[in-house]
């Protein structure tokens, strides 16, 4: 039997549950809903210093505080300062002496941003803060009251730094490619089933003694789970793009090669397993656990720089989400290149490799031992 026919063949197993097909589908974009949608956005804290005690200092202070997203926190310098030191906050702001007077004058902004590590998150407030700065300013400057200005558009700082570092992120997005980064592990893992099945039914055996070699068939297996988990993300991404209007995939070639570099990575990871298992209720059960687990370590749920343990963002280095997922948000929403993702590329793909290559040697002895 040719290998395109074997491949198609493959496929429609996959696709014969079609239940399983749709709850494959729905669960990502109902994970997406309820982690970004059906839940109260938490309020980011900008921590301000007011040292010139000013009418206008205390108009900024007050655009600020008008922000849905943002809770302005009022402390003195010396407490801010003392708190930076301390490690108990990232970043704040200090409204310097004369700021009334620069303002009025039209010179330089007189507010100073002190911070221990530069963030997304970081980056998003300082934007806020001048954007509302620059709108005081220009109220002073035509003689209007704050009313009659239409504020700036508002910026998002809820969503937490995603490691690529810049600009305004759509969350949505960034959520759905999370869990489906997460999700995919039992995708692939479905797309073995069948392996695990007829391995207890002494497929090998029967094949034998027909004109088809047995790695031909496992290859036509594994091509038919990796065209089996990209039928689906594509799916995925289209349902979320018409459901939750997220943001169009900037890079699309970049992105497409990393998802398919991830995919990769999971099914040669997902085949270590299959020579050790015989029950498909066994083989399901342990693609969810993984799932589970990777996809919490990895950073399906949240961002890996919120987690204050050290031992635990060095064991998230052994998942695969972790190199994919700000990988795959850094080129699908700030139009990174490839060639600035050549790391987690590079990780994911020696993870697919050195799991196709333990994976097949497994199997060989399994054949050898069998035939003897």
């Amino acid at each position: 039997m040719q290998m395109p026919a074997m491949i198609k063949n493959q496929l429609k197993l996959l696709f014969y549950n079609r239940i399983a097909v749709f709850a494959m589908i729905a669960t990502p974009l109902l994970l997406t809903f309820l982690f970004t949608f059906s839940t109260k956005s938490v309020r980011t804290d900008l921590y301000i210093a007011d040292s010139d005690h000013s009418v206008s200092s205390a108009q900024l202070i007050n655009l600020l505080q008008a922000h849905e997203e943002i809770n302005v926190v009022s402390i003195s310098e010396n407490e801010l300062i003392k708190k930076m030191n301390n490690g108990n906050i990232l970043s704040g702001f200090i409204i310097k002496k004369n700021f009334e007077d620069n303002l009025k004058s039209n010179g330089s902004l007189n507010i100073e941003m002190v911070e221990n590590n530069n963030t997304g998150e970081s980056a998003l407030l300082e934007q806020t803060v001048l954007i509302e700065a620059n709108t005081l300013q220009e109220a002073n400057d035509l003689n209007l009251p704050l009313e009659a200005l239409s504020s700036q558009s508002k910026i998002s700082v809820t969503e937490k730094d995603l490691r690529s570092g810049s600009g305004t992120t759509d969350i949505a997005t960034a959520k759905l490619i999370g869990f489906l980064g997460m999700f995919l592990w039992f995708i692939v893992f479905q797309g073995f089933r069948t392996l695990i099945a007829e391995k207890g039914n002494h497929v090998f055996e029967r094949i034998q003694g027909t004109p088809t070699r047995y790695m031909h068939y496992l290859l036509s297996k594994i091509i038919a789970a990796y065209i089996f988990a990209l039928l689906l993300t594509t799916v995925v991404l289209i349902a979320g793009r018409y459901l939750f209007h997220t943001s169009q995939i900037s890079n699309l070639p970049a992105t497409v090669a990393l998802f398919a570099i991830y995919l990769f990575a999971l099914t040669g990871i997902s085949m270590l397993f299959v020579p050790f298992i015989n029950k498909q209720q066994s083989f399901t059960i342990l693609g969810s656990v993984i799932m589970a687990l990777t996809g919490i370590l990895g950073g399906s749920f949240f961002s890996i720089e919120e987690i204050s343990s050290g031992w635990i963002k060095v064991i998230s280095k052994l998942t695969p989400e972790y190199w994919a997922i700000p990988a795959l948000c850094d080129t699908a929403i700030n139009n990174s290149s490839l060639s600035t993702q050549i790391l987690p590329a590079a990780v994911l793909g020696f993870m697919g490799i050195f799991g196709f290559i333990i994976a097949c040697l497994t199997l060989t002895w399994e054949k050898k031992a069998k035939m003897a």
